[in-house]
């Protein structure tokens, strides 16, 4: 695997970092509620707040954009790519237009988030450190159906939306990183026998 590609699967295991600045900056920002509003509320919010929330936003997609087409080139996954690719640009497009806008999450394309996380495991068999990877995509996965089981009849308090939300988030995103980890190991053990042949011309 190339150095650029390595540095590109490196990349993505900052997800989880722009994802906790989302979920946390809410308790910074007077009259907001982190229990209650959901996190794209907070583009409402004073400026550095706003556009901070919606530039982390952005750089969740592309930074998802990128390791779609790490996995394309790399393994020839051409469901993880359309997936995960597509996951991505919703989030460029949750930063770029707020709430009240329908082009949020592209009319409703952000449902395709919960097939992303088993889709990869599949495809990317070959390609991570620990066959638990596989289990806990797959656990991943279920947690997406009953989130969106629970929002979609309303089991989840509505004035508990924010908390619910953000943990949501947090296992969605988080999930990313550990891949993008699993995934650097491995590239990173194949790289070594070429690096130490180079070296020995």
């Amino acid at each position: 695997m190339s150095k650029n590609n390595l540095l590109a699967i490196k990349q993505a295991m900052l997800i989880p970092v722009f994802a906790f600045y989302n979920i946390f900056i809410g308790l910074f920002v007077s009259g907001y509620s982190v229990t209650s509003q959901r996190i794209s509320e907070l583009a409402l919010e004073a400026e550095f707040f706003a556009y901070s929330h919606r530039f982390a936003d952005i750089l969740i997609g592309l930074s998802m954009c990128l390791f779609a087409f790490v996995c394309f080139s790399t393994a020839k996954a051409k469901f993880t790519f359309v997936t995960m690719f597509s996951f991505g640009m919703t989030w460029i497009f949750a930063g770029i237009f707020i709430l009240n806008s329908p082009l949020h999450d592209i009319y409703g394309l952000t449902n395709i988030l919960i097939i992303v996380p088993v889709v990869f495991a599949l495809e990317m068999r070959e390609f991570y450190a620990s066959k638990k990877f596989q289990d806990f995509s797959i656990l991943v996965t279920l947690v997406h159906v009953v989130f969106f089981w629970f929002f979609n009849y309303g089991f989840m308090p509505v004035e508990y939306k924010g908390i619910t939300q953000r943990v949501w988030v947090a296992i969605t995103l988080v999930w990313y990183g550990v891949a993008a980890y699993q995934i650097y190991i491995v590239a990173n053990k194949q790289r070594q026998p070429t690096l130490n042949s180079a070296r020995l011309l």
